[in-house]
């Protein structure tokens, strides 16, 4: 029970990490308020059931994160229900995305203006691309 606990506790960590590095990128300018959303993540965090309490109450407090993160980001459980091949697509495009990143970080030649303008095209779906 505390090992799960402590596994569950350390995943909020990461969780609350995850959207205050997201809020510091700044890549949804503003459209979301991502404070409110480590705010009901803290709060959660200190209400973390452990394995002595009921199943019922394990499972309400698990939609309770996601209905939060769903909050947060402005989406919808239907958004967010992807096909498996929806899942394989957007596997491969964050992939790729990675390693241009990865090919970002270690290009020393690239001038920081020609960086801007391919990484505003490969963020944009393959309908949007200018």
């Amino acid at each position: 029970a505390i090992a799960n606990a402590n596994a569950i506790a350390k995943a909020y960590a990461i969780a609350i990490d995850y959207v205050r590095n997201v809020e510091k990128s700044k890549i949804f300018n503003n459209s979301l308020n991502l404070t409110v959303l480590i705010a009901e993540l803290e709060a959660l965090k200190a209400q973390i059931p452990d394995d002595q309490q009921s199943e019922e109450v394990r499972h309400n407090f698990a939609k309770d994160f996601i209905q939060a993160l769903l909050n947060g980001f402005n989406l919808t459980s239907d958004m967010v229900d992807l096909s498996k091949e929806e899942i394989h697509t957007l596997d491969n495009y964050l992939y790729a995305n990675h390693l241009i990143i990865q090919c970002k970080e270690a290009a020393v030649r690239v001038s920081p203006v020609t960086w801007e303008a391919i990484e505003n095209r490969m963020l944009l779906p393959p309908d949007n691309k200018q």
